[in-house]
């Protein structure tokens, strides 16, 4: 750790990881968790805190039985989650399996040769406890989105599942299904919509939304582009504006009250496929996107976004106004944010 105007906290892991998800803080901390991905070995759930003020990072590890493809965090509770994983079975047969998880914290310390030169420290173990399984179809489960605390969405190859939960009996039950429109390609990704009860799905080369009342389609933009769909996310400020990546390096914003349009903006800042895209959830100007160029990259979106009713013209309090006597503004004025690339992270050695 650095210390400097720029500074940042790193935490290495043992096991290959492709999943991180951020868990509701209860003591104003952030907090993320990691599920790990190796075939042949144990894998881990690694619970991490950053403490702002301390600028460190405190750690917990829990089993976990088998890789994971996907982890998501409950919204209301910080102990609760969903892995997504491959089950083994009688030794050669792989089948896809979603199980919530509960974090029990009673930990106990455990010595870890953790970091470069034989240093030890001390990392705490937990267990997890089994809370329930979705009955999962043909095909692998992407991903679980949570809607609320009784109700959850699956992602499967061929089908978008809603649950509900009962926590604390341990049971599930089916409550609809949507099946992939086109029976030649599997569903990609989804994403709840924040505004209203529809989920937003991409599979092949089209967009799709569901109404998650009646099951019936909100809105679909048939071949939205020339290559594979892969994400979606949703802007958590504005309405109908989803974005999407893929295959053709591209990044398309839509509005979807107005699907004949075609998008209302391309980014093409990556070379190889964009496998995320994301808000940030509050600032909807900002957004983040992952490739296999091995790139992560920050744009700002500000011209199509709740920031661009934001007037800047250089008005500045009396205050902040110069000195001197001609009353000039100088370094008080600043220039109104534009569209565009803010930073690119290209430390990564894989996709």
């Amino acid at each position: 750790m650095e210390h400097g105007e720029h500074r940042s906290c790193a935490y290495g892991l043992r096991h290959q990881a492709r999943c991180l998800s951020a868990i509701k803080s209860t003591d104003g901390k952030s907090s993320f968790i990691i599920g790990t991905q190796e075939l042949s070995r144990p894998n881990e759930v690694h619970l991490l805190t950053f403490d702002e003020e301390f600028f460190e990072i405190s750690t917990a590890i829990f089993s976990h039985p088998h890789e994971i493809w996907d982890i998501s965090a409950s919204k209301e509770d910080p102990d609760l989650f969903f892995t997504c994983y491959r089950e083994v079975i009688d030794g050669k047969k792989t089948q896809s399996k979603a199980s919530l998880w509960r974090m029990k914290r009673g930990y106990q310390e455990q010595e870890e040769d953790g970091h470069e030169g034989g240093m030890h420290h001390h990392q705490p173990r937990g267990e997890l406890e089994h809370v329930l399984s979705l009955d999962i179809g043909d095909g692998s489960v992407k991903k679980v989105i949570w809607q609320h605390r009784t109700e959850v969405i699956s992602v499967e190859d061929w089908r978008i599942c809603i649950w509900d939960i009962d926590t604390k009996q341990g049971t599930v039950k089916l409550t609809g299904s949507i099946d992939t429109p086109d029976k030649g390609f599997k569903f990609a990704s989804a994403v709840m919509n924040p505004h209203a009860q529809e989920v937003v799905a991409v599979y092949g080369r089209s967009i799709q939304g569901w109404n998650l009342s009646s099951l019936k389609p909100t809105f679909t933009i048939k071949d939205a582009q020339p290559a594979l769909l892969f994400c979606v996310d949703y802007n958590p400020n504005r309405p109908f504006q989803i974005a999407t990546g893929g295959d053709d390096c591209k990044v398309r914003i839509w509005d979807v009250r107005d699907i004949t349009a075609g998008p209302i903006m391309t980014i093409q800042d990556h070379t190889h496929w964009v496998w995320s895209v994301a808000y940030n959830k509050f600032h909807d100007q900002l957004m983040l996107t992952s490739s296999s160029d091995c790139q992560v990259n920050l744009q700002s979106i500000v011209s199509i976004s709740t920031g661009a009713e934001y007037k800047y013209d250089g008005d500045v309090s009396e205050g902040e106004q110069g000195a001197d006597e001609n009353g000039e503004q100088g370094d008080n004025v600043q220039d109104p944010p534009t569209d565009g690339l803010v930073q690119a992270f290209d430390q990564h050695e894989d996709s």
